[in-house]
């Protein structure tokens, strides 16, 4: 009977923590021969930033962000309203929109010119509900690069030689992970 007993309590512990575990998000994503760390797990807008080794929210060259979207249901509508909201919020922005595969590119700075940054955004059916986004973005900064005209130029040349292969990889990468 003890031994019946402690194995009853090992599968209804199983099956208490098994749902926990499927929804648990992610702490690690491989991405183009990089490791990205989760640094938000605790997200309350199911928004979560991936960055590399010894960087952080504040300061960071490359990161990997997932984020569900609810409320949207369409992401090729999704694409394009958000490649309009990255237009109306930065004037000078470049924006390249592939609505049949609800991918945008684009470039990016804020009023302070201090970076630069390159991203390419997929949307896709979430797993529960709506539809998440899956956004690799990299940083030009311009105290490292000798000032904002030349972390500019770097964001473009980076832009010009790398979008499709972001593009494809975002594309094929982004179904393995989704916002739980």
């Amino acid at each position: 009977m003890n031994k019946l007993l402690k194995t009853g309590l090992i599968i209804l512990n199983l099956l208490t923590l098994t749902p926990c575990a499927v929804f648990a998000q992610v702490d690690k994503i491989k991405f183009d021969k990089q490791t990205f760390n989760l640094s938000n797990p605790d997200s309350k807008t199911k928004s979560y930033d991936y960055l590399l080794k010894d960087e952080n929210a504040g300061n960071w060259h490359t990161k990997i962000q997932l984020t569900n979207f609810p409320d949207l249901t369409n992401p090729t509508e999704a694409a394009a309203q958000y490649a309009h909201e990255i237009q109306e919020k930065t004037k000078g922005a470049s924006v390249l929109v592939y609505p049949d595969a609800a991918i945008v590119g684009y470039l990016t700075f804020p009023g302070t010119k201090e970076y630069y940054e390159y991203d390419t955004a997929i949307y896709q059916p979430a797993k529960t509900k709506g539809l998440d986004r899956f956004l690799y973005a990299k940083r030009f900064y311009a105290s490292e690069l000798g000032g904002a005209e030349n972390a500019r130029k770097a964001a473009i040349e980076f832009a010009e030689k790398n979008n499709k292969k972001y593009m494809e990889m975002v594309n094929k990468e982004a179904p393995k992970y989704k916002v739980d």
